[in-house]
C-alpha cells in the first residue's frame, strides 16, 4: 500500500479568517501556502467545543500538538533531527508522549526536517504487520507504507516543513518477540533532511488547557470510524471539527483504509467494578491485519501495566460463534474472567474507556462494528 501526495504550493489569498493567525502559523517557510490559506479560514464558531473559547484557533492547536510531538523526540528524547528514537518496551503507565498510547507494537519515532530530500529504510517484520507513517504538522498523512524497503522523499511531497514519522512493528508482547524486534529497530535508517532551523517548541500551558477542553469533543462529538477527518492531502479535509478533536484525543490517527479506531466511553463507570460485553470480531482485508481493545483512564493514558489490552496478536480468546467477550474491572473481575474462559481488561479508575484498533481494516465492516457496538453491562459475580 502506498499513499504519497504532493503539496500544491498555490498563492495564498485571504478569504476571511475567524481569528488572527499567529505569525508562526502563517510562515510560508514552515507551511505550504495552500495549507495556510485553508487552515486560517477554519470557522469553529459553531462547533460543540470551540478551541477559540479556550485560547487557540483550530489551526494553532493542531500545529501546537504537532510541535509537542516532534519536540518530544528531537529535544526531550535527544534524538535530534532526522534520527530514530526506538521504544524498546511496550508503553507503560506514565508514558505521555502520545495520548491513547498503543500496546500492539514496538515504536520507532522521530522528527524530520523535509526542507531537503531524505530517505528512510525499513526492515521486514516477516508475516506480521508493520507500517511507516509520516505525518505533517497539519495532521495530514501523505505517507503510509506497510512493506519493507527504502523510500525516498522530496520537499514537495509535504505540506509542512517539519513532520513526524513512526515505524510500527507488531508484537505478541513476549520478551522473546520484542528482542527480535529490537534487532529490526536498529536497521531503521534515515539519511538526508534539513537541520531543523526555525523550529519552535509548543506553548505547553496553553496547549494543555485547550487539549483538556477539546477532549469533551473527542469523547462525545466524534464518531471516529463513521466520520472522515484524517486525510492524505489537506485539500481533501472537510471535517475540521473532527480533525481538531482527534488531535486532542488520539494524535497520530491515519485514514480509514490504513487503520480504524472506534472509541468507547461511558460516563459514570466505576473503577474496579465489574462490567462485561460481547463483541463481534471486526474484519481486516489483509492477513497481517488484526484488532485489539486497549483500556485508558479518563485522561486517555494507561491505568495499569498489566491486563491493559485484549488483542488477537496477544492471545485473545473467542467464543464458539467467533465473537469475543471482555470482562472489565478489578482483580476479582479478572479472576471471574479466568474461571469462565473469557478475556479480561483491568479498569481501576473511574470513567475509563477504550479504543478498538483495527489494522488494514475492512472499512465498511468496522463502521458497522462501531455503529452497533454494544453497551457494557454491570456484572455481578
Amino acid at each position: 500500500m502506498k499513499k504519497t501526495t504532493s503539496a500544491l504550493l498555490v498563492a495564498a489569498t485571504s478569504f476571511g479568517t475567524v481569528a488572527a493567525t499567529p505569525a508562526y502559523e502563517a510562515n510560508p517557510d514552515l507551511y505550504s501556502a495552500e495549507s495556510i490559506e485553508l487552515m486560517s479560514a477554519i470557522d469553529s464558531s459553531g462547533w460543540a467545543v470551540n478551541p477559540e473559547d479556550h485560547g487557540m484557533t483550530a489551526q494553532e492547536f493542531i500545529h501546537q500538538e504537532a510541535r509537542f510531538f516532534i519536540n518530544n523526540f528531537v529535544n526531550n528524547f535527544k534524538a535530534g533531527w532526522n534520527n530514530v528514537h526506538n521504544f524498546r518496551q511496550l508503553n507503560q503507565v506514565g508514558d505521555t508522549w502520545v495520548v491513547t498510547p498503543a500496546l500492539d507494537h514496538l515504536y520507532s519515532v522521530g522528527g524530520i526536517d523535509t526542507s531537503k530530500p531524505f530517505s528512510i529504510t525499513v526492515p521486514s517484520n516477516g508475516d506480521k504487520f508493520q507500517s511507516l507513517h509520516i505525518q505533517t504538522s497539519n495532521h495530514t498523512i501523505p505517507v503510509y507504507e506497510v512493506e519493507a524497503g527504502t523510500y525516498h522523499f522530496t520537499p514537495d511531497m509535504f505540506d509542512t516543513r517539519f513532520v513526524a514519522f513512526g515505524v510500527r512493528l507488531a508484537t505478541d508482547g513476549t520478551e522473546e518477540d520484542m528482542a527480535r524486534l529490537r534487532v529490526l529497530q536498529d536497521q531503521i535508517v534515515i539519511t538526508g533532511g534539513g537541520d531543523g532551523e526555525g523550529f519552535v517548541g509548543p506553548d505547553m500551558e496553553r496547549m494543555m488547557k485547550v487539549r483538556g477542553a477539546l477532549m469533551e469533543g473527542y469523547n462525545n462529538h466524534l464518531s471516529v470510524a463513521q466520520e472522515k477527518h484524517v486525510e492524505w492531502n489537506i485539500k481533501d479535509v472537510t471535517n475540521w471539527e473532527g480533525l481538531t478533536y482527534a488531535n486532542a484525543g488520539a494524535w497520530g490517527l491515519s485514514p480509514h483504509d490504513t487503520a480504524m479506531y472506534p472509541v468507547y466511553a461511558k460516563e459514570g463507570v466505576k473503577g474496579g467494578d465489574c462490567y462485561t460485553a460481547t463483541y463481534r470480531a471486526p474484519k481486516s482485508v489483509d492477513p497481517r491485519g488484526y484488532y485489539s481493545i486497549t483500556v485508558y483512564g479518563e485522561d486517555k493514558f494507561l491505568m495499569t501495566n498489566e491486563n491493559n489490552i485484549v488483542s488477537t496478536n496477544q492471545g485473545l480468546t473467542t467464543n464458539e460463534d467467533g465473537t469475543f467477550t471482555v470482562v472489565f474491572g478489578g482483580e476479582q473481575c479478572g479472576e471471574y474472567a479466568e474461571k469462565t474462559g473469557v478475556n479480561y481488561a483491568a479498569t481501576p479508575a473511574d470513567n475509563w474507556g477504550f479504543t478498538l484498533r483495527v489494522y488494514l481494516p475492512d472499512v465498511a465492516d468496522v463502521q458497522d462494528w462501531e455503529a452497533n457496538m454494544p453497551e457494557i453491562q454491570p456484572l455481578k459475580i
